[in-house]
């Protein structure tokens, strides 16, 4: 049998305490028997009083057992963590007096003396104890919290504050005794807990009753008057908003000539739109000298009003219950809320919030004294109770839970750091949200599995993150840390953002959105051509250039490797020109090589005659220098080589816009196709500078091409005029017949109008002329800032 863990917390009744106190031998001191006598009228300050001084008078294990049971009654849990550690001391200590002195020093905040405790337990130093989870606050203080709670500082006071209900119009009612400031350094009886008042010789607490205060929107705070006579405590405020009606708990005077304990009550009155109640009525079944109601809660929707009990026929202590109610408060029976949420101990303080059902308890498992814990319900039955843990609970007491007006959850409690006997705290987290969502180039959530790490800049220990599938990473950052986080996914680029911090964050979330662009594998970046004598194979000088530009590119960018396609003229046998286009290759391969590239960079293929640049084939009568455009290598650089590789982002192309492939690729310095006087027809020399740009337009499918006619200055204008468009259109169909569509070249011409040379002005020369009748290339939209410099 499993002993819940409020046992470990939860002091003996004053029935056991009296068995143990009373059950000891004839032979006590007059000190002892009027501690006993204290202790068992429940006057626990003169009884812990009568222990000390006995205690003072001869160190025994009784008396010190006796102040702590006194004090931990009186809620002092520094007196009664100094009594129990002095009483375990004695031989005569148990392993259950070991506990309790477990129980207070985890009361009073001192964790390593509980852990300590703890260890000394499993490891078998005692005998083991029966029904005790030992694990459950060593996983409660081993695990990070993610809030801390905030004490209300324009609510609290040296006096008790607990409770929280809004009405209609953001009025706040909460209770609070801060009415009277009769010695308020006694330690006493703690009324707002136990709901008993005793006759004026044994209220000895010198506390001011118990009431209801109301604080306006604009923070106003004054007592609220109840309509009940002769009452005592009021407390517990408890709303139905939509019929402006206020539930409260009262203790009231009722006369008798002994000793006698009165219990709670529960009421109800009618609220004016100022406020003030108007009239009250009680519920049928208060039977307050027998048993006892209160923290009444309204769950207006399904017409339920909550409340705790101590009636008979409940769990133990105080139970929770619900009536159902009719839309004028006519109730129906108690109904007890079952052995999943009522224990032997006391809950009260029901709340429920979309199904969720608050409540506070010392009778299940927890941290000490009252907890807060939760339950989900459906049809009105609680499927399950959890602990709320840490920062929502505390080794002293938490209870009362609601919300505040603008969400964030409240709750009472007399935990370390309290001003008062009670004060009302709120929910402050301590960690950030983080919200990212991961972008396509459309601009739409990446779909599918994303692999997200994400960690502090400066440890290796990964942060968990929720991913729902849709581009959203949510986690939780604390605040004033630096991050880091690397996304990834299949076919794309990986991000890595190191510099995601909430240093200097002042709102509770941070957001962020990040692209993910998918790896252009096998993307032609840089083109050129060199050219080759009759039947050689040798790197003629003005190829040099050329090749070393390539070699350089390959040097830099690790990310670029390079086809080598050799080509030969029609003027020999095909098996011929084939091993003539091989060695082509491998003298290209070979010349790069010297420049410490791998051959595995290197893809070199030869293809003969097979794919010819004009018409020259067998039989046709050529001259050399239309063969000479035969006489070839092909040199490309492809980004992104290897197909399905994961490649990082090259740094070169951070900044840059890849969603648009242009923006990858490194274009040749497009030529100026020049013309002779007078003329609209491309010479051979001309065509091996076209070889080329059809040969990059071929290879970067989505560039577009602007061809742009012009003549020199000699002529009318309109002859002129006409002119430069014949030499940009014969530009132009030169393309199309390499295979380029149309709809991809762009001309323009203006006749003398743009002149390089203004010879109107000047005596030109013959070449001054020439530079003049062109016809220019440029690429738009182009933007290779990544690799300038090359």
């Amino acid at each position: 049998m499993v002993l819940n863990m409020k046992k470990f917390f939860v002091y003996t009744s004053a029935l056991v305490l009296c068995c143990s106190l009373f059950g000891i031998v004839n032979a006590q001191t007059g000190l002892l028997r009027y501690a006993d006598q204290r202790f068992e009228e429940t006057n626990y300050f003169e009884a812990a009083q009568g222990f000390e001084k006995a205690f003072e008078k001869k160190a025994t294990y009784r008396a010190a057992k006796g102040a702590a049971l006194s004090y931990a009654y009186l809620r002092d849990y520094q007196k009664t963590h100094e009594w129990w550690k002095k009483a375990v001391q004695f031989p005569e200590a148990d392993n259950h007096d070991l506990l309790q002195f477990i129980g207070a020093s985890n009361q009073v905040g001192n964790k390593d003396e509980v852990l300590k405790a703890l260890d000394s337990l499993g490891n078998g130093a005692l005998e083991k104890l029966d029904n005790l989870n030992l694990d459950s606050l060593k996983s409660w203080y081993g695990q990070d919290n993610n809030a801390k709670m905030k004490g209300l500082e324009d609510i609290n006071t040296t006096s008790t504050e607990y409770g929280w209900v809004l009405d209609a119009q953001g009025n706040a009612y909460f209770t609070s005794d801060r009415g009277g400031e009769n010695d308020r350094d006694k330690k006493a009886l703690r009324i707002d807990k136990s709901y008993k008042y005793y006759n004026k010789e044994s209220d000895w607490t010198g506390r001011d009753f118990l009431g209801i205060y109301k604080m306006d929107k604009d923070g106003q705070i004054m007592p609220l008057e109840v309509p009940v006579p002769d009452v005592f405590h009021v407390t517990d405020p408890a709303i139905a908003v939509e019929k402006g009606v206020l539930f409260y708990t009262v203790t009231r005077e009722i006369r008798r000539s002994k000793n006698y304990a009165v219990q709670p009550e529960i009421y109800y009155s009618s609220m004016s739109a100022d406020g003030k109640l108007l009239d009250f009525k009680g519920l049928s079944i208060n039977n307050p000298l027998e048993y006892g109601l209160k923290s009444p809660f309204l769950d207006e929707e399904n017409q339920k009003l909550y409340f705790s009990s101590d009636m008979p026929g409940g769990f133990g202590g105080y139970d929770l219950y619900y009536m159902d109610y009719s839309g004028d408060f006519e109730f129906g029976k108690p109904v007890n809320m079952g052995a999943v949420i009522n224990t032997s101990g006391n809950e009260r303080d029901p709340f429920l919030n979309e199904d969720v059902f608050y409540f506070a308890s010392d009778g299940h498992i927890g941290l000490g004294g009252l907890d807060v814990f939760m339950s989900d319900l459906k049809d009105n039955v609680p499927l399950g109770v959890k602990n709320m843990g840490l920062p929502f609970n505390s080794p002293q007491d938490d209870f009362s839970v609601n919300f505040s007006g603008d969400g964030k959850l409240l709750i009472s409690s007399n935990r370390p750091g309290s001003r008062g006997w009670d004060d009302l705290f709120e929910m402050e987290e301590l960690f950030k949200k983080f919200q990212a969502l991961v972008l396509n180039c459309d601009g739409d959530p990446v779909s599918g599995e994303l692999d997200v790490a994400l960690m502090v800049s400066t440890e290796s220990k990964q942060i968990a993150v929720d991913l729902n599938g849709d581009g959203g990473i949510q986690a939780e950052l604390a605040p004033d840390t630096g991050y880091e986080i690397l996304i990834k996914k299949d076919g794309f680029f990986s991000v890595h953002d190191k510099n995601l911090t909430t240093v200097g964050l002042t709102g509770d979330q941070l957001e962020k959105s990040y692209q993910l662009i998918r790896i252009p594998y096998k993307t032609a970046v840089y083109v050129d051509l060199i050219y080759y004598n009759l039947d050689e194979s040798a790197i003629r000088e003005d190829a040099e250039a050329s090749l070393n530009k390539v070699a350089e590119l390959l040097k830099t960018y690790s990310f670029l490797n390079v086809s080598v396609a050799s080509h030969t003229d029609a003027r020999a046998s095909d098996e011929y020109n084939q091993a003539l286009s091989e060695k082509r290759a491998n003298t290209v391969r070979d010349y790069l090589s010297k420049f410490g590239l791998p051959g595995s960079r290197v893809n070199a293929v030869w293809h003969g005659e097979e794919e010819l640049a004009n018409d020259c084939g067998d039989g046709v009568p050529c001259p050399d220098a239309l063969h000479q455009i035969n006489r070839r290598t092909e040199l490309m650089l492809l980004a992104f080589p290897e197909q399905g590789k994961a490649y990082e982002m090259p740094p070169d192309f951070l900044g840059q816009e890849l969603c648009d492939i242009n923006n990858i690729q490194i274009p040749s310095n497009m030529p100026a196709i020049y013309f002779g006087f007078d003329r609209a027809d491309i010479s051979a020399a001309e065509r091996m500078a076209l070889e080329k740009v059809a040969f990059m337009l071929k290879s970067m499918v989505n560039q577009r091409l602007v061809v742009t006619g012009h003549t020199d200055n000699r002529g009318p204008d309109d002859y002129n005029s006409e002119l430069s468009k014949k030499r940009a259109l014969v530009v132009k169909e030169y393309l199309e017949g390499r295979g380029i569509a149309s709809d991809r070249i762009v001309y323009e011409f203006f006749g003398k109008n743009k002149p390089i040379n203004d010879c109107g002005e000047i005596s030109c020369t013959p070449e001054m002329h020439r530079i003049n009748r062109r016809t220019e290339l440029s690429l738009k939209e182009l933007n290779n800032n990544w690799s300038k410099g090359q």
